[in-house]
């Protein structure tokens, strides 16, 4: 099925000047968000933008290798880096910023357009055991310091039109930061998208900058979407088709590309509709207060087995069973009770939802095989 890596084949001999900005590169910016730049590209107001295919060079020439990722950037970058549309694009403005002791990961950096727009692109959630902790600080807090460094890198700008976006935490930050950016900034931004990123807490939702943004924005989700349906963002999202299953889909290389635009789906699949029900639940019933218990418990854990990555965390994930256990019997009866009776709600109709998706999938597959 074509995904992003076809779309270069099929248009990468178009330049921007001829072809403008479309869903399709507002991707292909934001999974490039993942590379590791550090050192090869100058960061904020520190020197003139790389074109991208340098860029590819000096990322070859310094051996860097990221294919552990599982939304690994390299072959995405070794594909723009040499085809006419991308190869000229400039890049500047690199930050990585991962501290435990402020329970902060964010990454940023700024893509420059032939026509002087620039597309900014913030990082998703890397591997760091503190990155995937400020996703669920969103859970109870109002904002979280990288929602904050996102404002302020996006109110760093020039004068010049603007596109955001990001995948995962990162089009989170994207809508946060065309939000709650400087008015001058926001004024000048032409479009925002979230490529299945989560919403917000309750307070964000209500501010005016984001009643000023919403217009501006999309949010693009695959089908089986387990991280885009998290909290609310107001958007309707554009449900899109992967090449993949289940939480696989999250990853933007399998998402499928139909011309400058991605190939629609019906709608939302039943897994991710029960998920995000499910998560309802636990925020209508947990108080903030409650949430962050159970949270910050749980990630205190984590950080006490000495583990630093969730790759490490995989290797011996009873840790965290135990963690999360440990956390809900410290709480009171009525919050042990609606996390246990959630998590087993939820393992009981998965089951039944995953054969059904799985029964859809085996008599597609075989209709194909009678029709050829």
């Amino acid at each position: 099925m074509p995904s992003t890596l076809d779309y270069l084949t099929w248009r990468g001999d178009l330049l921007f000047t001829e072809r403008p900005l479309n869903r399709v590169d507002n991707l292909i910016f934001s999974h490039l968000a993942y590379l590791n730049l550090e050192g090869l590209v100058p960061g904020p107001g520190e020197g003139a933008p790389v074109p991208l295919c340098e860029v590819l060079a000096r990322y070859t020439k310094a051996g860097i290798d990221q294919s552990r990722r599982y939304q690994d950037p390299g072959p995405l970058l070794r594909k723009a880096g040499v085809c006419p549309r991308f190869a000229q694009v400039g890049v500047d403005g690199f930050v990585n910023q991962v501290d435990n002791d402020r329970q902060i990961q964010f990454a940023a950096m700024t893509f420059h357009l032939p026509d002087g727009s620039r597309y900014v692109a913030f990082r998703g959630t890397d591997n760091s055991i503190v990155g995937w902790r400020e996703d669920f600080n969103t859970t109870f807090l109002a904002k979280t310091p990288g929602q904050e460094a996102a404002a302020a890198y996006l109110s760093a700008q020039a004068a010049c039109p603007l596109y955001v976006g990001g995948h995962s935490k990162g089009g989170n930050l994207a809508m946060y930061a065309a939000a709650f950016c400087a008015p001058s900034v926001q004024d000048r931004i032409m479009k925002v998208w979230t490529n299945d990123g989560p919403g917000f807490h309750g307070e964000i939702l209500d501010a005016p900058g984001y009643a000023a943004i919403l217009g501006r924005a999309e949010l693009i989700v695959p089908q089986d979407s387990m991280v885009g349906i998290l909290l609310s963002s107001k958007l309707e999202p554009i449900v899109i088709q992967s090449s993949a299953s289940g939480p696989m889909q999250h990853n933007p290389a399998t998402w499928q590309v139909s011309g400058t635009d991605f190939v629609p789906a019906q709608g939302l699949s039943a897994m991710s509709q029960f998920l995000d029900q499910t998560l309802d639940r636990w925020n209508e019933e947990l108080t903030d207060s409650q949430r962050q218990t159970v949270i910050t418990a749980v990630f205190d854990a984590l950080d006490a087995s000495g583990a630093t990555t969730m790759s490490q965390i995989n290797d011996n994930r009873w840790v965290c069973y135990n963690a999360i256990l440990k956390a809900a019997r410290g709480m009171e009866p009525q919050v042990q009770k609606t996390i246990t009776d959630s998590l087993k709600k939820l393992a009981s109709a998965g089951k039944d939802i995953l054969f059904d998706e799985a029964k859809k999938v085996f008599e597609k597959r075989r209709t194909e095989q009678i029709s050829d």
